[in-house]
């Protein structure tokens, strides 16, 4: 039995009276890396689920409250890119409601229509239990065909946040005691192109304790972000230059995410800092774009077909200073830098493939700095809830640490908190 078996053997025990108090009580879902759309959403994805006997490859994402899965009903150009629901499969049910069909924004990429659906939730070679999720049936617009995956599995902060239509996978496994510790964790490499995700515990291996971040919770006012994992945000600098908008701001970390995005007036100063940057000769290393209609630009890309390895030793690091705890033992707050290569990446599909971009783009609505694998995929991250089984569960602490392997910010240190 390999390990992701015995993980999975626990769970069918505490599902189905199986007894067995020596099985792990975690799973361990490995990850890939798919495609890189300029978009916003992470390149990454689990293929190691499955809904009924339809293999699945769904993003984990804790930007979100959702649970969906692209059906075989929508039959677009954009949804037969993906892995599909079969819903002629044994056991594949819509469920009426009176909410069904509805439609969801997907920020932008669109909006999808959707139906109330169950069917059994597998995790590797088990079929654990029936689970609704929202299905989609249509999509609008061309680009959700440029998503590495057809669903997502959400991890958001509040088990309140989470529509009663619908059932969550963590929670749901937390609670009937399929994993014991209320903690999802994430490894992902982006020059490997693989990592890891653990719903009920983390792996010590993957990183190193006494480089240990503290992110307490910093919740949004805002009416419908509360499932979103934030928390405070010293400080932000681009190369010296601090971008005072952002001064204790709220910083969320989404796994669901690619690059940092945020209202206009939270990224907008970051971009311009730098378009001000210039190659040897007097040129502009940036140029701008735009995805939303009349709007002067919400991004900002290499100009002339350039990469930043074209500027080595001209473009700045980009800087910022979180956390309550830094270090074992306890100490202040975490400076954590990204190097030019590590805030931009290479579109490989849909609009400006082919072109390098900075990983910065205002997004309206968002009320402070978000960011997904564009950070992730350069420490380890532990989302821990508040809670006990049974009951329901809050964010409690997110905890940030160096990588043992792989690739690391350019920078991470413990330094005075502003």
């Amino acid at each position: 039995m390999t390990i992701i078996q015995c993980r999975f053997a626990f769970i069918a025990s505490v599902l189905f009276g199986v007894s067995s108090a020596s099985l792990a009580e975690q799973i361990t879902l490995p990850l890939e890396k798919g495609s890189m759309a300029d978009y916003g959403a992470t390149p990454w994805y689990t293929a190691h689920v499955s809904l009924g006997t339809s293999p699945m490859q769904l993003a984990l994402d804790t930007g979100t409250n959702l649970f969906w899965a692209t059906l075989d009903k929508c039959t677009s150009k954009a949804c037969t890119a993906h892995s599909r629901v079969s819903t002629s499969q044994p056991g594949f049910a819509f469920i009426p409601n009176p909410n069904y069909p509805k439609k969801v924004g997907f920020g932008p990429w669109g909006s999808m229509t959707v139906d109330l659906a169950k069917v059994n939730l597998g995790v590797g070679t088990r079929q654990l239990r029936d689970m609704r999720f929202d299905g989609s049936v249509d999509y609008e617009g061309e680009k959700f065909q440029y998503l590495s995956w057809g669903g997502g599995i959400g991890i958001p902060s509040e088990s309140s946040s989470v529509s009663p239509d619908i059932d969550n996978v963590f929670f749901t496994l937390y609670q009937s005691g399929a994993v014991s510790l209320p903690i999802v964790s994430f490894y992902t490499d982006e020059p490997s192109a693989k990592g890891s995700a653990i719903l009920g515990g983390d792996d010590p291996s993957l990183y190193d304790s006494t480089t240990q971040v503290e992110l307490t919770a910093k919740k949004s006012t805002t009416p419908g972000l509360n499932y979103l994992w934030g928390t405070n945000l010293h400080k932000v600098e681009v190369g010296t230059t601090e971008i005072p908008t952002l001064e204790n701001g709220i910083f969320y970390v989404d796994s669901g995410s690619s690059r940092f995005k945020g209202g206009d007036d939270f990224v907008r100063p970051i971009l311009e800092q730098l378009l001000t940057y210039k190659d040897s000769a007097g040129h502009p290393i940036f140029e701008t774009y735009s995805d939303t209609p009349n709007t002067n630009y919400t991004g900002i890309k290499y100009a002339n077909g350039k990469s930043p390895q074209d500027f080595a030793g001209i473009l700045p690091d980009f800087s910022l200073t979180v956390g309550a705890a830094c270090g074992s033992p306890e100490g202040p707050a975490a400076r954590i830098s990204l190097s030019p290569e590590q805030y931009s990446y290479k579109v490989d599909v849909g609009d400006r493939q082919g072109e390098w971009v900075a990983a910065f783009h205002i997004l309206n609505g968002v009320d402070g700095l978000l960011v997904g694998s564009t950070f992730m995929d350069l420490v380890y991250t532990r989302f821990q809830f508040e809670g006990g089984t049974g009951a329901s569960l809050s964010q409690g602490s997110t905890y940030l640490y160096q990588k043992s392997a792989g690739e690391r910010p350019s920078g991470f240190a413990c330094v005075a908190a502003p």
